[in-house]
């Protein structure tokens, strides 16, 4: 029995440490369901590509984006391949490639688009342990939103007296990329020793994903939350790291 104690608080002491609960947020999150790829209505490339994607044959998904990456004159829909094909390497765990798909990235372009290229970048270098870059390429990302808008978005339908020159009417997508890139953000200050500036990115995510209707990942990120402010006020002024009780919020 004193054996099996000594494991135990051994474990326990591990786990502390380990920084387990800061894992990586998928920014497009959503189960994929099993189609057909087959289908009478003419497609184009990059929607075939996106179809695999869907059907959860990221391989053959990467195949079809790279076809489009080489031959398209369009820079949106190479931009949209690059991201379609990162996220399906993602999927395979070849995170390298993803990386290298990705580029060459810029922090001089602001427009969605790019900004979702970034936030993918992040996580990616999540992944791989550059945590710096990591926390550079999500700055920058959520740094290019109209975070007060978004608070409205969050907010909308809950305000009997909404502010009329809001855009709290602008439906918020479950399948946003912003509340996954705003938490992997939290992440990337957790990995670099901010746990006092992931604590507001945890619970921001958490309020756009339950406003998108993601229940599970905003109790997940809400935990990160509590926990982060639990620890906090526990030890400060010092910073521990932080525990999630086991949680992990987005996926793998």
């Amino acid at each position: 029995m004193k054996i099996f104690k000594r494991i135990l608080c051994f474990f326990v002491i591990v786990l502390l440490f380990s920084g387990i609960g800061c894992q990586v947020h998928r920014p497009f999150f959503k189960k994929h369901k099993t189609v057909s790829v087959e289908t009478s209505t003419p497609m184009s490339k990059l929607e075939r590509a996106m179809l695999l994607q869907n059907s959860g044959d990221y391989l053959s998904a990467v195949i079809a984006y790279r076809e489009v990456i080489s031959h398209s004159r369009n820079k949106n829909e190479i931009d949209s391949a690059k991201i379609g094909a990162a996220e399906c390497l993602i999927s395979l765990k070849k995170f390298p490639a993803a990386l290298e798909i990705l580029e060459p990235l810029s922090l001089d372009i602001v427009t969605e688009i790019n900004m979702k290229k970034l936030a993918l970048a992040g996580e990616i270098l999540l992944h791989i342990g550059r945590y710096k870059e990591a926390e550079m390429y999500l700055e920058f990302s959520v740094g290019s939103l109209d975070l007060e808008s978004l608070l409205d978005q969050v907010h909308f339908g809950s305000n009997p007296n909404p502010n009329p020159h809001s855009n709290s009417d602008t439906v918020f997508e479950p399948d946003s990329w912003i509340p996954a890139a705003i938490a992997n953000l939290g992440c990337a200050y957790l990995k670099n020793d901010k746990p006092e500036y992931a604590m507001p990115m945890y619970q921001f995510a958490s309020c756009l994903y339950r406003r998108s209707g993601n229940q599970v990942l905003a109790e997940r990120s809400q935990r990160m939350y509590d926990d982060l402010v639990s620890v906090m006020r526990q030890y400060a002024p010092f910073k521990p790291v932080p525990v999630a009780k086991g949680f992990s919020p987005g996926r793998m």
